[in-house]
């Protein structure tokens, strides 16, 4: 089982300056029904959640998981801990973006911070033993979060790694820098990484968007990447709706200090009220 690590709560940053995504005000997470997790090894409950959340419609699954609000992604990580929950993945949102039927529903709570890391190096360059992803906030404080490239990965280039929550642990290193640690086993690895930003069909099963550049539609997603720097860390997704169409947006860049709302469930079997 993946530990519990204490994090510092970062200051409250004001992300509109720099991010085209309106910020949310604070909200009360509205309880709903927990599942059974009584008796069950601590992977199980984890596969048995995701197996629920991929079997069941957008609908259903909107019927079972909870949203936050105005959350630096450390804040997030640190909430889903503390009560035991899960992240929701990419390939899940990607789902409830596209299929909802619920208009209202997307624009009160989306974007939000989704329990898929990606890290990813400048186009071109190889990985190496170490992925370093550093930054300021809008208020000049500095973050890093440095991660231990497995060695089968070492030499691989525009390629991304991609680990869901809850396989990770954020370790505390102090002054705002933190070790992302992983289990080798729980890394996934998309080759064809996109270089640049733009419009791509997705991995089928991460929903990270990869291969070739492809025209503008409704069947495939926006990528927005870092072109300039190596990135780690989580995914933040959004959709625009015109009509009947549904642009989808994937956004492999944003720093964890940056607040966004997250969607967590509890572990276990859950069904839909």
């Amino acid at each position: 089982m993946i530990s519990s690590q204490r994090l510092v709560r970062a200051a409250p940053i004001d992300m509109r300056a720099n991010y085209p995504f309106k910020r949310f005000n604070p909200e009360v997470a509205q309880p709903v029904r927990q599942p059974d997790v009584t008796g069950q090894a601590y992977h199980e409950q984890v596969k048995r959640t995701r197996q629920m959340l991929r079997s069941m419609t957008p609908e259903q699954v909107l019927e079972v998981i909870e949203f936050h609000r105005d959350l630096t992604f450390f804040e997030a990580f640190a909430l889903a801990q503390k009560e035991g929950k899960l992240i929701i993945p990419n390939d899940v949102h990607d789902r409830i973006l596209t299929e909802t039927t619920d208009e209202q529903y997307l624009r009160q709570n989306y974007p939000v911070w989704i329990g898929t890391l990606v890290i990813y190096e400048v186009p071109d360059k190889k990985f190496g033993k170490n992925v370093v992803f550093s930054w300021k906030d809008n208020n000049d404080i500095e973050y890093s979060i440095s991660f231990e490239v497995p060695k089968q990965f070492r030499g691989k280039a525009n390629c991304a790694l991609v680990i869901e929550h809850p396989d990770f642990e954020l370790i505390e290193l102090g002054n705002n820098r933190y070790e992302l640690k992983v289990d080798v086993l729980s890394v996934y690895q998309i080759e064809q990484f996109p270089r640049r930003d733009g419009w791509y069909m997705y991995d089928a099963k991460t929903g990270i968007p990869h291969g070739r550049m492809v025209n503008e539609s409704s069947d495939a997603r926006r990528l927005w990447r870092l072109e300039d720097s190596s990135y780690l860390g989580p995914v933040a997704c959004s959709v625009d709706v015109d009509g009947d169409v549904r642009w989808r947006y994937v956004r492999a860049g944003y720093r964890s200090s940056g607040r966004f709302g997250v969607a967590l469930i509890g572990l276990g079997e859950a069904a839909p009220k």
